[in-house]
C-alpha cells in the first residue's frame, strides 16, 4: 500500500463561492402565479388531489403539498432486467402556493408568506392565465400574459434583491 499523500494546511486554489441549489435525492416544485390562473386545478391534476379551486382570490392560503409519481417506461425496463431488492419509483413533490399579486415583495396580499413558501422550494412552475372567462375573476379585471408574467417575475426579483442587499449588509 503506498504512503499517504501529505494534506496541505490550506489548499488556496479552491474558490469559497456560495454553493446553489440543495443537495438531496428530493424536487420540490412550487406552482407559482396571480390568483385565479389555474395553481389549484393543475394541482389536483398532476397529484389527483381535490384541493379547493374556488373562483375568488386567495382561496388558497397555506400551501398544500402533495407528491406524484413521475411516469418513465424505462423504469421497469430496468426493473425486470436487473430485478433489485427494493424497488423506489422516481416522485416529485409538488406545492400548490398562494396567489402572488403586485406588491407582495412589499407586504400586499400575502406577501411575505407567499414568498416565504417560495424560498422553500427548489423551484418554480410559473402558471400564466391565457383563457378569457367572464366567469372566473381576474386580478388585474383583464387577461394579458405577458404582464401576469412581468409581475411574478418583478415581485420575486425585488424580493430576491431585498434578500441580497440584507446579505451584502451583514458582510
Amino acid at each position: 500500500m503506498p504512503p499517504k499523500k501529505k494534506v496541505a494546511e490550506e489548499d488556496t486554489s479552491v474558490s469559497k463561492s456560495a454553493r446553489f441549489g440543495r443537495v438531496k435525492n428530493t424536487l420540490k416544485m412550487g406552482l407559482v402565479g396571480l390568483p385565479n390562473v389555474g395553481k389549484s386545478s393543475l394541482f389536483n391534476l398532476l397529484t389527483k388531489q381535490s384541493v379547493a379551486a374556488e373562483n375568488f382570490p386567495f382561496c388558497t392560503i397555506d400551501p398544500s403539498e402533495a407528491k406524484c409519481s413521475v411516469p418513465d417506461q424505462r423504469f421497469q425496463y430496468l426493473v425486470d432486467l436487473w430485478k433489485p431488492p427494493s424497488v423506489v419509483p422516481a416522485m416529485l413533490s409538488v406545492w400548490d402556493i398562494a396567489g402572488l399579486i403586485k406588491g407582495a415583495s412589499e407586504g400586499a396580499g400575502l406577501g411575505n408568506d407567499f414568498l416565504s413558501h417560495i424560498a422553500a422550494v427548489d423551484g418554480i412552475f410559473h402558471v400564466i392565465r391565457c383563457f378569457e372567462d367572464d366567469a372566473v375573476v381576474h386580478v388585474d379585471d383583464s387577461v394579458d400574459p405577458v404582464r401576469d408574467l412581468e409581475t411574478i417575475q418583478g415581485e420575486l426579483c425585488a424580493k430576491d434583491l431585498k434578500f441580497l442587499d440584507k446579505a451584502m449588509e451583514e458582510e
